[in-house]
Parts: C-alpha cells; sequence; structure tokens
C-alpha cells in the first residue's frame, strides 16, 4: 500500500489588483497569504514572480500579463482571475472557488 504525502496548505501572494478587502478576508478565514499590496506596493511584474518563487507562493491576479511571463519565469503557480465584474465580492468568491 503506497503511503499518499498530505496535502499542504496552498501559500498565496496576491498581486496588487487583487486588492486590500480580499487579502484581509483570506488572512481572517485562516489562509496563507501575502499581498504585494501590503509589502512591496508598486513592484514589478517580475519582482512579483521572484518573490513568489523565492517563498513557494501561487500568484493570484487579474493581469493576463502573467501568463506570458510564467512561460519565462515558471513561478510554483499562477491563478489568473478573469471577471466581467471584478467586486471584491466575486474576487473572494472567485478565489475561494479556485482553492
Amino acid at each position: 500500500m503506497s503511503k499518499q504525502k498530505p496535502k499542504l496548505p496552498l501559500k498565496l501572494l496576491l498581486d496588487e489588483n487583487i486588492g486590500f478587502k480580499v487579502y484581509e478576508e483570506l488572512k481572517r478565514r485562516g489562509h496563507n497569504v501575502q499581498s504585494i499590496i501590503v509589502e512591496e506596493r508598486g513592484a514589478t511584474d517580475e519582482e512579483v514572480i521572484m518573490k513568489a518563487t523565492r517563498h513557494h507562493k501561487i500568484i493570484v491576479t487579474m493581469d493576463k500579463d502573467f501568463g506570458y511571463l510564467a512561460q519565462a519565469y515558471k513561478p510554483p503557480g499562477i491563478i489568473l482571475l478573469r471577471l466581467k465584474k471584478p467586486t471584491v465580492t466575486r474576487r473572494l468568491e472567485a478565489i475561494l472557488q479556485a482553492l
């Protein structure tokens, strides 16, 4: 019988466009989450990818450019939200659904 590795909780790095309120709510719900808007406001996309790679975090963003950059930099993962009406509630719901 093979042993299954325990699932590790996902570690998220929120891009600035996800917003502070979504960050606060994810934090309140106990998720392992960091936010560029809190820690490194104004960071370039490349800096965000490098931080995610160093800390083994999945990037959550609404910026399509990360799709192209991911091919070059190979971060641990990207959740790209494409929402018609990106309200705080919809962004939060989409992230929770992806998790």
